[in-house]
């Protein structure tokens, strides 16, 4: 298995980890137009699952409130009053369930998309290298599907276990609290998301969480770069799902480099 210690500590930095996302923009939709047929079926399927649950939710949220509380079917001003204060709960509840929904999408979302992320992330290797590190195929995929959703459970968690302390502290402490929030938040949710798509090439080499953290904190300021570069790709909701492909391919282009297989970028 390789270790961290192997891999070539290239000088990327942050202005060239800035720009792999574009650059797996450009390899994704413009040099390699084919690659869609790895990235197309998890946009159109995550888009179903989402139309879905939307659907589900606004059609039949409001049979929840009825098992509690029906609308009063009585005439007169008061029940009136009780009919209008029912729709208010009603919509709110809906509007509750419909955002819980969307968080759960997001997640779900990655779990859909992480077998054919990974098939487009071994594409590209193959594409820059000749040939992909690691085992793949469909037997791979079903065989990895648990061990994908686990790892995206740890990713969340140490997500969470930042981002809830920073949000009790935007809450205690109002004002320079929310600007301590905003400049950590956004610095740890942009090397995160460095981690989060470079995952596929460190996965097929076999390196734990704790490597790939590792490898990120001696390279912050290049994962730090791609991450934001990713960010302001995935920055508008729905929409991002079509630039995913594209931070999965700047990925696992940055990810090579680092390594020293594909050469020095910075050169």
């Amino acid at each position: 298995m390789p270790t961290l210690d192997t891999v070539t500590r290239a000088p990327l930095g942050f202005w060239t980890g800035f720009t792999y996302a574009f650059r797996g923009m450009k390899l994704v939709y413009f040099q390699h137009p084919g690659l869609i047929r790895y990235w197309g079926f998890p946009i159109l399927i995550t888009i179903l699952v989402m139309c879905l649950g939307s659907w589900a939710v606004w059609s039949h949220g409001g049979a929840l409130l009825d098992q509690w509380w029906e609308a009063p079917a009585d005439e007169g001003w008061l029940a009136g009053i009780a009919r209008f204060f029912h729709g208010l709960l009603a919509w709110i509840l809906k509007l509750v369930l419909w955002a819980v929904s969307m968080v759960l999408f997001v997640f779900l979302s990655k779990i859909i998309a992480a077998p054919f992320n990974s098939s487009l992330s071994a594409a590209v290797e193959r594409i820059l290298r000749g040939n992909a590190v690691g085992e793949e195929g469909l037997g791979v995929i079903l065989r990895d599907i648990g061990r994908t959703v686990a790892l995206e459970l740890v990713k969340l968690v140490i997500y969470l276990a930042v981002m809830v302390p920073l949000f009790i502290l935007q809450c205690g402490v109002p004002g320079f609290g929310s600007v301590i929030v905003s400049v950590v938040g956004f610095l740890f949710t942009a090397w995160f998301w460095g981690i989060d798509y470079t995952d596929w090439p460190a996965e097929r080499r076999g390196w734990n969480v704790g490597a790939r953290l590792a490898n990120a904190r001696r390279r912050f300021s290049t994962w730090l770069g791609f991450g934001t570069g990713v960010w302001m790709l995935l920055f508008i909701p729905l929409l991002n799902l079509f630039f995913m492909p594209a931070a999965v391919a700047g990925g696992t282009m940055l990810f090579l480099d680092q390594e020293g297989i594909d050469g020095d970028p910075a050169a």
